[in-house]
């Protein structure tokens, strides 16, 4: 920033506008130190929304965990009945190792990076959504809630206080409350940390298969769908979340998990991986031969487009003289062309 250009960001203002655990969060997280950085008044309400989020999220919970301890912020650690449950406290576990180590190491961007990547997608996006499905989660809410409001507390003192004294009453201050340390038991000797994270994943990678699929196949959003599975040694533990599998954003009307299926013509590949193979019925769900009409004429468009990538790539003065980014963009634009085709005809059965 600079007097003379005039684009100075008065933080007095910033705060009436946007809050100060906001002008807090963008002047910590995205910078490198000893680095310049880019402030702008556009990051700034970036993070007032994410404030925005935190402080809806923490609405949430309390709504859901009732009295749960709700006079003493020392509450014991819950035990993780279902897979999920074993999930998030796992990946409790790694952020508070994540963020201590970060900020003990003065990397308190890295740190609040990593934190807000867990409160937005692994907490909000996957397990409260989760929490809606499987039910009975108010220890292992108020536990998380608990102790993501103690990590976030060094970068927005304010919200994470606020919502402290909503939680245990005007007496406990979050300021003096003790950081967290290990979040878990001992993982259950059957059920390791790798494989719950593996586990669990694939859950996550087929959910996040099928509803890609429902939106490259331009299913309506409110039309229920047929999912086949062919989970192979996977079966028993896709037929256990299979609830899981079928109300997280999918609309799944009949879901059918076997070691092996056969594909039918009607059928698309939403996921194969892990020796586990998605498919989506589309009858039912689109206009098969409207659909067919559809998918050709996109093809066609994407083949044009790749044709004219290889002509440029195959000029041997723009590989040479254009900037190596702009080549190497050329080059990600090309392969991601190829995947589109890819799954295009196989959409279209060939």
């Amino acid at each position: 920033m600079s007097k003379s250009l005039g684009n100075v960001i008065d933080p007095l203002d910033m705060v009436k506008k946007y809050g100060t655990d906001a002008v807090r969060l963008a002047l910590l997280l995205g910078n490198t130190p000893g680095n310049d950085m880019a402030l702008s008044e556009e990051k700034i309400a970036g993070f007032r929304n994410f404030t925005n989020k935190l402080w809806n999220i923490s609405r949430y919970i309390l709504t859901q965990i009732g009295d749960t301890d709700s006079h003493r912020s020392q509450i014991k650690m819950p035990t993780p009945k279902t897979l999920a449950d074993k999930w998030i406290m796992t990946r409790l576990e790694d952020v508070v190792k994540e963020v201590t180590d970060n900020i003990e190491n003065f990397n308190f961007s890295s740190a609040g990076e990593k934190l807000r990547e867990f409160t937005w997608n692994d907490l909000a996006d996957w397990y409260l959504e989760i929490a809606k499905v499987e039910g009975n989660k108010s220890e292992i809410l108020n536990y998380l809630l608990n102790n993501i409001l103690k990590l976030w507390h060094p970068f927005m003192p304010f919200v994470t206080e606020a919502v402290w004294r909503e939680m245990y009453g005007e007496k406990e201050i979050l300021m003096v409350a003790d950081w967290p340390a290990s979040v878990i038991p001992s993982p259950d000797a059957s059920v390791g940390v790798n494989s719950v994270e593996k586990s669990f994943g694939l859950i996550k990678d087929l959910i996040v298969g099928i509803r890609t699929a429902r939106a490259d196949s331009k299913i309506e959003p409110a039309k229920k769908i047929n999912v086949f599975i062919g989970a192979g040694k996977h079966t028993k533990l896709l037929s256990e979340n299979a609830e899981l599998i079928k109300r997280l954003w999918t609309n799944i009307d009949n879901l059918e998990i076997k070691e092996k299926v056969k594909k039918e013509k009607s059928w698309v590949t939403a996921f194969v991986g892990s020796g586990v193979e998605v498919y989506v019925d589309l009858s039912g769900a689109v206009d098969l031969e409207k659909e067919k009409a559809r998918i050709t004429k996109e093809l066609e468009e994407v083949k044009k487009y790749l044709f004219g990538l290889e002509k440029k790539l195959s000029n041997q003065e723009f590989v040479k003289n254009a900037p190596k980014e702009i080549v190497e963009k050329e080059k990600q634009k090309k392969q991601e062309a190829e995947e589109k085709i890819r799954k295009l005809k196989e959409q279209t059965g060939n």
